[in-house]
């Protein structure tokens, strides 16, 4: 595949004329095996670039482009077709889960195959081998943008909320550690938000796109690792940044080697398709210029809006006023019989967390089914966005509420994809700022009268490190 590279600065130059019209005259001459390794590279990477279903493209007509919403955008980015995937341990985070990148190489095989065998006079594949690497970018470009902008406005990894900072480490599974990890951080989520920007902007400039495609697969890359060490969960999505910027740099490669390598002085011949018609120059801007409005301007404004009124990962309704906090269980009575504090209580609640938005936590000693994703999507519904509950066990469930402020009501819903059917109804009081009395029903319709005080814990990782602290669990 080096003669991808239309010559280096010791080979025969293409005339004039020939450069100018994108034609084949005096153009170089690819070997079988190089003409065969591209057959097989176009169709596999058609397959995963080229958006080839309906529904793609009708959901362009349905978005309400008058009023666009984050949510909307999620899908505009395209992606290969999906074949099949495979319901096991590896099929989610290991080999199995490329199995549809499988299948797109053994079609391209097999194509690749059928090619060579109807097409034998072809000297070279240039233009195609432009518009093909043209594709993998631009396919890069957009469904980078939303990983890109939900990190410039910290969003994608939320702060942290109080219930993660009041649950043991390894009460997570590794998915959600790879997440929170992020949480304590928001600057330097934001500066790998910044870092995935400089990689679009990259990209998208002919002239720079080398340097985009080597960042992609040096960062992405490390992304896509870490997605597997961490069962992430999107190291699928990760690893195409890599394969694909490895597709887009591989015709720079022999003039890189031969400069760094072979220390010689080179100057890349690369072949660039000429757009020498007005109709062809007129698409070309305009599908750049498009590009711009709708995957750099819009969706940037969008994750900016989102970000500061309506984050996809945290509820958008506020908790009850001041109740933000850490909470001890002073008195907690089922059946009107009181239950002592013990830590191997299966019914009795231990510390409890109120959110600034509507969620709240308490841990059970008590076994669950825990939902082990990272809470990824952009849910519409406050009661759907998991971030906080999903990737948790020890005991620690969370419920998305609603209050009734007249008649003194929580309705409480399980976040937990697995008992999203769970429903409880409390009524409360607040004597005081600092403490709040539930009673009503738990899960098993058992009557409980729970008494909550405020425990003004200090956090070190907010406190920094010039001040003084001391622990007060």
């Amino acid at each position: 595949m080096a003669a991808y590279t239309d010559t280096i600065a010791e080979e025969p130059v293409a005339t004039a004329s020939a450069a100018a019209t994108g034609s084949d005259t005096a153009a170089p001459v690819w070997t079988n095996t190089e003409k065969i390794a591209f057959r097989i590279a176009f169709i596999f990477f058609f397959i995963l670039t080229v958006p080839l279903t309906l529904e793609y493209y009708q959901q362009w007509f349905n978005i309400n482009w008058l009023n666009p919403h984050i949510r909307d955008l999620g899908g505009l980015g395209g992606s290969g077709l999906y074949f099949t995937s495979i319901k096991s341990e590896s099929g989610i985070f290991g080999l199995a889960s490329y199995i549809n990148w499988g299948i797109s190489l053994l079609i391209a095989i097999i194509g690749g195959g059928i090619w060579t065998l109807i097409d034998r006079k072809t000297t070279n594949y240039r233009v195609l081998y432009y518009f093909i690497t043209v594709a993998v970018t631009f396919a890069m470009i957009t469904r980078l943008q939303g990983l890109t902008f939900s990190k410039i406005f910290p969003s994608q990894m939320p702060e942290l909320a109080l219930t993660q900072l009041n649950t043991p480490f390894g009460d997570f599974v590794a998915q959600k550690l790879y997440w929170i990890q992020l949480s304590f951080v928001p600057r330097y989520e934001t500066f790998l938000g910044l870092a995935e920007l400089l990689v679009m902007i990259l990209l998208f400039f002919r002239k720079t796109r080398a340097f985009g495609a080597a960042l992609a697969v040096s960062m992405i890359g490390n992304i896509a690792i870490s997605n597997h060490v961490y069962d992430g969960g999107v190291h699928v999505l990760a690893s195409f940044y890599a394969l694909g910027g490895t597709f887009v740099l591989w015709r720079y490669l022999p003039a890189i080697w031969n400069l760094l390598v072979r220390e010689k002085n080179v100057k890349p011949q690369l072949y660039y398709f000429p757009f020498n018609k007005p109709w062809q120059k007129a698409v070309r801007v305009g599908l750049k210029m498009f590009t711009v409005a709708i995957y750099f301007v819009l969706s940037a404004y969008l994750h900016y809006d989102n970000y500061k009124h309506d984050s996809y990962k945290v509820p958008a309704r506020l908790g009850l006023a001041n109740s933000r906090g850490l909470y001890e269980v002073t008195e907690f009575k089922v059946n009107n019989q009181p239950v002592p504090y013990s830590p191997l209580d299966s019914l009795r609640w231990q510390n409890v967390t109120f959110e600034k938005w509507s969620t709240i936590s308490f841990t059970v000693f008590n076994t669950f089914n825990i939902h082990g994703e990272a809470g990824r999507g952009k849910q519409f519904k406050d009661v759907d966005r998991t971030y906080e509950s999903a990737g948790t066990g020890g005991g620690r469930r969370h419920y998305y509420y609603e209050a009734d402020t007249v008649k003194k009501i929580l309705v409480l819903y399980n976040k937990n994809k697995r008992y999203k059917y769970e429903k409880l109804v409390l009524h409360y009081n607040r004597p005081n700022n600092n403490r709040i009395v539930l009673w009503g029903n738990n899960e098993y319709k058992q009557p409980i009268y729970v008494v909550l005080d405020r425990n003004d814990k200090q956090y070190a990782l907010y406190e920094g490190r010039e001040k003084p602290f001391i622990d007060n669990p």
